[in-house]
Order: C-alpha cells, then sequence, then structure tokens
C-alpha cells in the first residue's frame, strides 16, 4: 500500500497545518479527495492521529532550529572549529 499518492499526501499532512486540520476532521473523505484508493483512505482514517500531531510538531520545531542555526556545517569546518578551539 506504498504508492506514491499515499506518501506524498502523507508528508504534505506533516508540513501544511491548513491541510492537517482539514484531515483530522474528516480523515477519509479528505483522503479520498486527495486521490487515494478506497484502501488507501481507510488506513489513513485508521491511523495514531495524535501521533500525527506530533510528528508534524516535531517536524516544525527541527526546521524552525535548522533555519535559526544556518546551514550545516561541512566535516572540514567542523574539524577547522575543534582545531581552532584548542589553539585558544
Amino acid at each position: 500500500m506504498s504508492s506514491a499518492a499515499l506518501e506524498t499526501y502523507l508528508a504534505r499532512l506533516y508540513t501544511d497545518d491548513a491541510l492537517r486540520a482539514a484531515f483530522l476532521l474528516e480523515p477519509w473523505k479528505q483522503a479520498l479527495l486527495h486521490g487515494l484508493s478506497q484502501q488507501e483512505a481507510e488506513a489513513m482514517a485508521a491511523m495514531d492521529l495524535i501521533g500525527l500531531q506530533m510528528a508534524a510538531a516535531s517536524y516544525r520545531a527541527k526546521r524552525d532550529g535548522r533555519a535559526e542555526r544556518g546551514p550545516k556545517a561541512t566535516p572540514a569546518q567542523r574539524w577547522w572549529r575543534r582545531l581552532l578551539q584548542v589553539w585558544r
């Protein structure tokens, strides 16, 4: 049951607050409206909705934290930083 439509819809549920709010009100209907099959819509409607909300909040916090810290340092940059800390 791992269709591209299902995976795309699930990823959007994690990242799109408005889409997730609509899904939480009518899971089965919203899943069908977004192109999922009857079987996929039933599986989505039976999923852990609290877990969905918790995962979405966790992903949002990670994205927000990443934006505050800036781009991730490369291994060479981390090595230079450690080396400079030793010399100080």
